[in-house]
């Protein structure tokens, strides 16, 4: 009894341990961090670490940023050790900047023996915002940054797809080799001749152009000793890092960069080693922080670099991830407090998918918790907007002390334009004296509508509480910029960046500003600040060769453009400034070249190429047109509505590889029908590369007077798609249109990069449309080292060829072209036309290959798609079973949307951007489509298809001759194809434009040309099982129409979206239209949804007109449903071109007649059977008792009927439909 109290006292005493122990108060802290008991979290304050970390963030959050810093300043004192660190300085990333903590920053970390990622990087950017820049770099050199590099780039890296393309540094490195980079810039490695002295290596201004580009920067270093190495990287985007030609695993991603948001581990032997990082820019910048270092973060003695490619052991790399972050979980005292913050810091890492499983993992355990529901909203605001904004409402809902949700609400809409709605969030409630960010964002979104007193108000009140911020002299400025005060708003700008040199906003208000007051000094302190941080910064260099220019110091502008030259010799300005003071010098030739230059790197210096034209007399000019004005129409074309006098389109290929498009359109009305049809003017662009010049556009009237279009709409063609929003149309009305009038327009489509095909290109011309044509022209003016490849079609024409030493003409050209007369059911047009085609490119296999590299690197998966695709074949017990549940999903739940135009004409999305969007043409479908099978286990290859909509595959001509994207299985020693855009053709089968078309099935890069085989006639099957009863002088009837292949996919597309009437009425209009006066009694549709199965739709209907008592003979036709009534194609006696059906098919009407007592039936025809090559037919009649049986089959076997045989498929075709007048002949007692 004595032994158990005696437990039982040392129980007790255990548990007042423990509930007074500071982790007791530390589980307390976090619960009520997470449950939102802010006011009661503020009671239980403690002086220890952890404390001071929660109560740090809790301020920070609410919008209390002085008392945010006195406890992040604390903790910092107290464990500088700790992760914790990294989760304050990111949560207060963008506003730490703007309060006066760098000074004390330093003095809290100068001398204090630390080894935290992020403090590291804090004291180093202090140091930097102090404007000590030698002292920083001292630091960056003994935290062991490399900054000696190699690099190479750009290449394409459209839709981040580069991360996945292997390139040729990847493959070899030959230094001496030049490659072909984005838009078919050439490349070749470089290094700048300046050193970097920061730790931050930017490449924004090395390479050119630096949005989604790739980029390798490379470097060999030296290890003394076998030991444990730490490579630590931190960059703005995706990368992936080879060490001895070892790939380490990629990183995808876009993110602010900082220190060490990797580090990898890894034993090197005693040496020369190889390093390899590959950047994969998307937009904004571009740059990297990269060390070798020892456990501490310290550079390792006797470590050295080389740019001289030397000796290295290739070898495998054995490496170890190490994450600091998740030392979170020691500190942290509970599951959900790790979760929550842990996840926060992989989304600041821009590993999105990671962070939001980690921050649902804390909402399951904490529900309503208002900081989880914040960081959920942070990390969907971008993507997926009013889910993002609903968790932030709902963050503020549970707890109005959260502040930071209005902020960064407000801040969405700002940032958007919205300021009505940003506004809305900032006057919920009133804004707290101490709030720094609300009052902070209140004051821009006053400044942006230019309301300078309520401005002035709100700074007022900010300086009371901050006012030795750099944000409220920022705000300041900018105040006085609006009250167009500029020299007072200098005086605050400058007063706000001596507290921070690193905070670019103000600094590059400031830079603008004294710029455009020619405050020369202020202007030439800045950019020498830069260059004195960052020697290699291209961009200040051009700044300062500016200012030197205009106050003619050309020899020190000179010596800084060879300084930049020797820097990056891919800067456009640089060479543009080099020509500014070539024509200064009178030095006319030496300009053209530098203009040459900056253009060939971006041809988007429209004014420049302008310029060059100008000086080489090759500027466009709008030629007279008085000799078509006054053209006598030829009296064959008379008879048309309209007819083109002029049909003009001249190509002009720059030498830097882009393209300017001369098009110049004279058509004359000739009648009133075609004012609306050529009324209007429709061109197509895409603007992330093309831009459309309108040089005239007017009408002349019949009377000579002339009236200059002025209605010209420009406007997105898909704006309610967002991954397609660069394709846009202009409809340009042309004024007074009348018959006799004539319409003239004349315009120029310029480049301003390089398409897709880099400095490949090709094109179509054709020379003969729908109304006459007096004289169609096409003109081709390259560089005369071009090598091209051309032919025309369907006519015989010449190019007349002009070539000097630069460039080669090439001119194709047609007269009095009659118009196209159509037929019926002729193919179409576009077959038929003189047509001109044009390549450069070498082979077949180049372009696979090419198109190879930028369609695969789309394959490949996320979470989300991985998740659906276990969904969808779990339960699949064989492949085929997979297949078809991948295919369903993709056709049926993923909407088509056809826009195709510009570089996404060409190039796919990302798998998970098409996931995300559930949209997507038919590239992206087969994508998607390729990526879920892949991730089933299941083979595949994209296919491209020249689908029977477009024109027949020119195989002598090399190029992009594709319309269509679909993907190719190997399936029973063939191939098995799937169409993603197929939403109602069953699994196995493709619509009718795939059917017999060309395709090229790329497989690992080769192309392997086949065709796709056409439906077999019974594949399309149309038939009609009729009964029908006679009773009473009455006809009433039963059908079952069962239809497959196209039928089945015709009707099932039209019906499926209707309602339950609407699908009434349609039968019934169906039934009519076949038999008319027939009433509808009931019907049914089965397999709608079903397309394993053949469409059956039943129909039961009663007729009291088609048999009457008061006639001796009444008539009914013997096959109402199937019989052909008329055949517009062969109504004349000749044609000029094939016939051409849409696909074999087979129609059946088989009918039973139930004969009653006193009637007799009997038929005009009895058996019939007829059969050519194209057509085969069917006619049987059987009489048993009182059934009598009639069947008729009809078989479309083939689909082409060539002009030479029409007159035998005539007269085959005209005896069928004789005998499809064939009648029932009813007679009752």
């Amino acid at each position: 009894m004595r032994k158990r109290a005696h437990i039982s006292i040392i129980l007790i005493l255990l548990l007042l341990i423990l509930l007074t122990s500071p982790f007791a108060q530390t589980t307390k802290l976090g619960d009520l961090l997470l449950e939102n008991k802010f006011e009661l979290l503020k009671d239980f304050y403690n002086e220890d670490f952890y404390s001071n970390v929660l109560f740090s963030i809790t301020y920070l959050l609410e919008d209390n940023i002085s008392q945010a810093w006195r406890h992040w300043k604390k903790s910092i004192e107290i464990k500088p050790n700790s992760p914790w660190h990294q989760v304050i300085g990111l949560l207060g990333y963008d506003l730490w900047d703007s309060l006066p903590i760098y000074k004390e920053i330093i003095t809290l970390l100068r001398d204090k023996d630390f080894n935290n990622p992020y403090l590291e990087y804090l004291y180093w950017k202090a140091l930097l915002s102090q404007n000590l820049v030698q002292e920083a770099e001292k630091y960056s050199e003994e935290k062991g940054f490399i900054k000696d590099f190699l690099f190479l780039g750009p290449f394409e890296n459209i839709g981040n797809s580069g991360l996945y393309k292997e390139y040729p540094p990847e493959k070899e490195i030959n230094l001496e080799k030049t490659y072909q980079g984005k838009n078919g810039i050439d490349i070749k490695w470089f290094t700048p001749e300046e050193r970097g002295k920061n730790a931050y290596t930017s490449i924004y201004n090395l390479i050119y152009p630096n949005q989604w580009a790739v980029s390798y920067a490379l470097c060999y270093f030296y290890v003394p000793q076998n030991q444990d190495i730490y490579i630590r990287i931190g960059t703005t985007s995706s990368y992936k890092l080879f060490l001895d030609d070892f790939s380490f695993p990629q990183i995808e991603t876009q993110r602010r960069a900082i220190w060490n948001q990797e580090i990898y581990k890894t034993k090197l032997s005693s040496g020369w080693h190889k390093l390899l990082l590959k950047l994969c820019n998307q937009e904004g910048d571009f740059g990297f922080f990269l060390r070798v270092t020892d456990s501490r973060g310290n550079k390792i003695p006797g470590l050295k670099t080389s740019l001289v490619p030397q000796n290295y052991k290739r070898a495998q790399v054995y490496f170890e991830r190490i994450t600091p972050e998740k030392e979170l979980i020691k500190e942290s005292d509970s599951s959900e407090i790790f979760y929550t913050f842990y996840g926060f810091l992989l989304f600041e890492k821009g590993l999105t998918d990671e962070a939001e499983e980690y921050l649902k993992r804390a909402e399951k355990i904490k529900q309503n918790s208002s900081i989880i529901k914040f960081i959920l909203g942070k990390i969907y605001l971008d993507s997926q907007e009013e889910l993002g904004k609903s968790y932030l409402l709902d963050s503020y809902s549970i707890s109005k002390n959260l502040k930071i949700n209005l902020y960064y609400l407000s801040l969405y809409e700002l940032e958007h334009g919205r300021y009505e709605e940003a506004l809305k969030y900032l006057e919920k409630e009133d804004i707290p004296e101490n709030s720094f960010l609300l009052r902070s964002l209140l004051i821009r979104l006053f400044n942006a509508l230019s309301w300078t007193k309520e401005s002035e108000d709100q700074i007022s009140t900010l300086e009371k509480k901050y006012k030795e911020s750099q944000e409220t002299y920022f705000l300041k400025g900018k105040m006085y910029e609006k009250r167009n005060m500029p020299f007072k708003a200098i005086e605050n700008y400058l007063k706000a960046l001596s507290m921070n040199w690193e905070n670019w906003e103000v600094f590059y208000n400031l830079f603008y500003l004294a710029r455009d007051l020619h405050k020369y000094d202020i202007v030439e302190t800045l950019a020498k600040n830069l260059i004195d941080k960052d020697p290699t910064d291209v961009w200040a260099y051009s700044q300062l060769i500016s200012i030197y220019l205009s106050q003619e110091r050309i020899d020190e502008a000179q010596k800084l453009i060879e300084k930049a030259k020797n820097i990056t010799y891919l800067y456009p300005e640089t060479f543009i400034y080099e020509a500014e003071i070539y024509n200064l010098k009178d030095e006319k030739e030496l300009a053209m070249e530098s203009y040459q230059k900056a253009i060939s790197i971006d041809p988007s210096y429209k004014g420049i190429r302008e310029y060059l034209n100008y000086l080489r007399s090759e500027q466009i000019r709008i030629p007279d047109i008085s000799e078509y004005i006054t053209q006598k129409v030829p009296e064959e074309f008379l008879d048309f509505p309209a007819i083109y006098l002029l049909d003009r389109q001249e190509r002009i290929m720059q030498k830097d590889g882009s393209f300017t498009v001369v098009f110049h359109k004279i058509i004359k009305i000739l009648k009133d029908e075609a004012k609306e049809k050529y009324g209007e003017i429709l061109i197509n662009y895409d603007s992330s590369f093309e831009d459309v010049r309108i040089l005239r556009a007017r009408t002349i009237k019949p009377d000579g007077k002339e009236i200059e279009a002025t209605s010209i709409q420009d406007f997105a063609i898909a704006s309610d798609y967002p991954l397609y929003t660069d394709q846009r149309q202009i409809v340009i009305s042309m004024p007074s249109v009348e018959k006799g009038s004539i319409l003239e327009c004349f315009y120029v489509i310029d480049e301003y990069t390089r398409s897709i095909f880099g400095k490949n290109f090709q094109d179509i011309f054709f020379f003969q449309n729908e109304i006459p044509i007096l004289r169609s022209i096409y003109t081709l003016k390259i560089p005369s080292q071009i090598d091209l490849k051309y032919k025309v079609y369907n006519g015989k024409i010449e190019p007349q060829i002009k070539e000097d030493k630069e460039y080669k003409i090439l001119t194709w050209e047609m007269e009095n072209v009659p118009g196209i007369i159509e037929e019926p059911y002729m193919p179409d047009p576009s077959k038929l036309v003189p047509q001109l085609w044009i390549t450069t490119f070498e082979s077949w296999e180049s372009l696979a290959d090419w198109y190879y590299s930028l369609a695969y690197p789309q394959i490949r998966s996320d979470k989300n798609i991985k998740e659906k695709v276990k969904e969808l074949t779990s339960g699949a017990k064989t492949e085929e079973e997979k297949i078809k549940s991948i295919y369903y999903f993709v056709t049926n739940q993923v909407r088509y949307v056809g826009l195709e135009y510009g570089i996404r004409g060409i190039m796919p999305h990302s798998a998970p951007e098409i996931f995300k969007a559930k949209y997507g043409d038919c590239k992206d479908k087969a994508i998607l489509l390729l990526t879920m099978l892949k991730e089933a286990g299941i083979k595949a290859y994209y296919t491209l298809v020249s689908t029977r909509y477009s024109l027949p595959l020119k195989k002598e001509l090399p190029g992009f001759q594709f319309d269509h994207a679909i993907v190719a299985l190997p399936y029973k020693n063939s191939y098995l194809f799937l169409d993603g855009t197929a939403e109602d053709v069953p699994f196995g089968e493709v619509p009718m434009m795939d059917q017999g078309a060309d395709a090229m099935i790329i497989i690992n890069g080769k192309p392997l040309f086949t065709k796709i085989p056409m439906s077999k006639s019974e594949d399309n099957l149309r038939k009609y099982d009729v009964e029908i009863n006679i009773e009473d002088g009455k006809l009433s009837a039963e059908v079952l129409i069962n239809l497959t292949g196209y039928f089945a996919n015709y009707y099932r597309y039209y019906l499926k979206t209707m309602t339950t009437i609407q699908k009434e009425n349609f039968l019934s209009r169906l039934l009519n239209y076949y038999i008319p006066n027939s009433k509808l009694t009931d019907w049914d549709i089965q397999n709608l949804s079903n397309l394993e199965e053949p469409l059956l739709i039943k129909l039961r209907f009663e007729n009291p007109y088609l048999i009457s008592n008061k006639k001796d003979i009444n008539l009914i036709k013997m096959f109402p449903f199937t019989s052909i009534n008329s055949a517009e194609e062969i109504s004349k006696e000749e044609r000029v071109y094939d016939i051409e059906y849409y696909l074999p098919y087979k129609e059946v009407e088989d009918i039973t007649i139930k004969i009653p007592k006193g009637v007799n039936i009997t038929t005009t025809i009895t058996e019939i059977i007829k059969e050519n090559d194209w057509i085969s037919y069917l006619v049987q009649v059987e009489r048993k008792e009182n059934i009598l049986h009639l069947k008729r089959v009809f078989v479309q076997k083939e689909i082409l009927i060539p002009v030479q045989n029409f007159k035998e498929y005539k007269k085959d075709l005209e005896e069928i439909m004789n005998y499809d007048r064939g009648m029932l002949l009813i007679k009752t007692d």
